[in-house]
């Protein structure tokens, strides 16, 4: 691959031929798992059936585990089928009032009168809560969620494209912001790559709006999203005469 110029100063803006969204070969989808609503916990304290994804009992208020397989979008007041596109396309305001509501309830500060073990529920809780806010703000770990909940697991750290053109694509913006020597080539590599991100995200709208959502395509789609995440936090984190590395 030649190799970049070392810049010391920004004489022309990068030309990297904008990300393509590429599409694997055809296979089968299979339809986006149903939804169940129906209560599956029973209350410690009174015996009440309660929903799975509930904080606080209903009858009597004593504060309830979650279960490991808990939902996140029910955790936050949002079911999965109440959102647009199968769940990705979530309101960040109504998403961050939903996490103060839980909050309320579940924060440490507010349970220092209740006994000590509604105070370690309400720490599980918390810690929960705070992991399901932090996965559906943002939408690479939110997609990543959203095929795991569809039985997609195995997006790992790592994970290679398959699009060679793509790859060089991402090797010669890495190159850029590794030899840059003046924040005016990061900044110019930080808006390439916003480009590639903006594309991305596109493609993930498209794509999780069909019905069935192509998974095998979302999976492709999310292995970019996280290559130009990477590069845009390295972009971000970029000092003078600091080495540059990414981890995808």
């Amino acid at each position: 691959m030649l190799r970049t110029p070392r810049w010391t100063t920004l004489r022309a803006p990068l030309r990297v031929p904008l990300a393509r969204a590429a599409r694997p070969s055809a296979v089968l989808v299979r339809p986006m798992r149903a939804y169940s609503s129906a209560p599956s916990k029973g209350c410690a304290a009174c015996g009440a059936a309660n929903d799975l994804a509930a904080l606080q009992c209903a009858e009597c208020h004593a504060l309830q585990p979650l279960p490991a397989e808990v939902d996140y979008y029910d955790i936050l007041g949002t079911p999965r089928r109440d959102v647009p596109r199968n769940g990705w396309s979530v309101d960040a305001n109504a998403l961050k009032a939903q996490w103060r509501k839980c909050m309320a309830t579940t924060h440490p500060d507010r349970l220092v009168a209740r006994p000590e073990k509604e105070q370690q529920i309400g720490s599980q809780q918390s810690a929960i809560v705070n992991k399901a806010y932090e996965t559906l703000l943002r939408p690479l770990p939110r997609a990543l969620y959203l095929l795991e909940q569809e039985g997609v697991g195995d997006v790992e750290e790592g994970a290679s494209l398959e699009d060679p053109e793509l790859l060089m694509e991402v090797m010669e913006l890495q190159e850029a912001l590794s030899e840059a020597e003046d924040q005016a080539t990061v900044d110019e590599v930080a808006a390439q790559n916003e480009t590639h991100m903006a594309d991305v995200l596109r493609a993930l709208d498209e794509a999780f709006a069909q019905t069935p959502p192509d998974t095998a395509h979302i999976k492709s789609l999310a292995i970019q999203l996280r290559y130009w995440t990477n590069i845009a936090k390295a972009a971000q984190e970029w000092q003078p005469g600091q080495r540059v590395e990414l981890h995808h």
